[in-house]
């Protein structure tokens, strides 16, 4: 047969030298070949690896393929998609997230405010997607946070109450700061015939960590004699940045100030000067620690104690001016102290310098209240606890 020219504007049917096969016969179905072979020399589809890899389209066609998918995007046009990643959203729940955050449930990093003990309850649920149902995994981080029992559980929501029994050595003396309560939780989400597993953890922040004290001693503390610890939990509220570096006397960056603050400013306007702080707030560790009494108002910051800004000479006079300024400062109770030693009564009045109490020395002091005075280290003032008991 003829050669057939496909790029002819003359019908095949009017190509010279062609001549169609017979449907059937025996050229048709002959798989030899017959006359010239074909010229044709152009290129066809480039057949080329991509990247030296031989089952890969060509360049052309691979970024064609990468802007499909960038504009249809992974989810399924017909709905469902077990192999599709969702997103999944947990929330946090405790007895003092709407309190605090003005919201029941909350993302871990809101921050979450949470304490243990005393069946205290944490919840974690699936916010989203929403109604999803999960597999839960609770895990302590270090002995300090307890023990969860049970520690798995299946559902949307998952509500697991720490055992604190292993914190009770921390109901004790230190100068250290505690670490904070610490859960691993992982939850594997089913959604849509999918699964996918999230992990998170909530730990306690400095504010919380500083409350669990309190939660710890009101639970497993007994003094020397007996003396059960009482003070309330603080309130986040009252947990704050100090007002000066002195009144920073725990073992934290924090300090609780219910009162401090407020004592220190009344006792210096009424003195006139400034006084340098002995000791201000003190978490109930390290109250311990430097023997204070079992309840100290130091402990809910209601107390601080203070002396002159000089020594020496001046010490007997000032720490006077200092004594009588706290009586007129609203406290509580003023006291003249040696270490954490009453050496003169509580709020009684001293006698002014006078014909009938000379200070014959000069050193501003009636010279019958001398040796009180040159031996106290500091004046204490302090104010009762705060109606709480909320947060306890």
């Amino acid at each position: 047969m003829g050669q057939f020219d496909p790029f002819s504007s003359t019908p095949f049917a009017q190509q010279p030298g062609l001549q169609a096969p017979v449907f059937g016969s025996k050229s048709l179905l002959d798989p030899n070949t017959s006359g010239t072979p074909s010229t044709f020399s152009g290129k066809a589809v480039s057949p080329e690896p991509v990247d030296g890899d031989p089952t890969r389209f060509s360049k052309r066609m691979t970024d064609a393929g990468n802007e499909a998918d960038q504009k249809l995007g992974d989810t399924q046009a017909d709905g469902a998609c077990s192999t599709c990643p969702f997103k999944v959203r947990l929330e946090h729940k405790s007895r003092y997230t709407k309190k605090y955050l003005d919201k029941e449930w909350v993302p871990w990093d809101a921050p979450f405010t949470f304490l243990i003990g005393q069946e205290r309850v944490l919840s974690v649920r699936v916010a989203e997607p929403a109604g999803a149902s999960a597999t839960w995994k609770i895990e302590p981080v270090g002995d300090h946070s307890g023990v969860v029992k049970p520690a798995t559980g299946t559902g949307n929501q998952f509500d697991y109450t720490p055992n604190a029994d292993k914190r009770k050595p921390l109901a004790s003396g230190s100068r250290s700061p505690n670490k904070p309560v610490e859960y691993k939780i992982t939850a594997t989400v089913t959604h849509n015939g999918g699964t996918q597993e999230v992990v998170e953890t909530i730990k306690q922040d400095e504010k919380d960590i500083i409350r669990q004290e309190y939660v710890d001693f009101r639970t497993w503390f007994v003094g020397k004699k007996g003396d059960r610890f009482v003070l309330h939990v603080p309130l986040r509220n009252h947990v704050v940045a100090p007002s000066r570096p002195s009144l920073r006397t725990g073992n934290y960056s924090l300090v609780v100030d219910s009162a401090t603050s407020e004592l220190l400013a009344a006792v210096e306007a009424n003195l006139g000067g400034k006084v340098t702080v002995n000791s201000g707030w003190r978490n109930p560790r390290r109250n311990q620690a430097v023997g204070g009494v079992t309840n100290s108002n130091h402990q809910h910051g209601g107390a601080v104690d203070m002396k002159p800004t000089v020594d020496g000479a001046g010490k007997p006079g000032g720490m006077y001016q200092i004594y009588n300024a706290a009586l007129k400062s609203g406290g509580r109770a003023a006291i003249l102290e040696h270490g954490g030693t009453a050496i003169y009564p509580t709020n009684k009045a001293v006698p002014a310098i006078s014909d009938e109490s000379p200070d014959k020395n000069n050193n501003g002091v009636p010279d019958t209240m001398d040796g009180k005075f040159a031996h106290a280290t500091h004046v204490h003032i302090d104010r009762d606890p705060p109606n709480g008991g909320e947060d306890d």
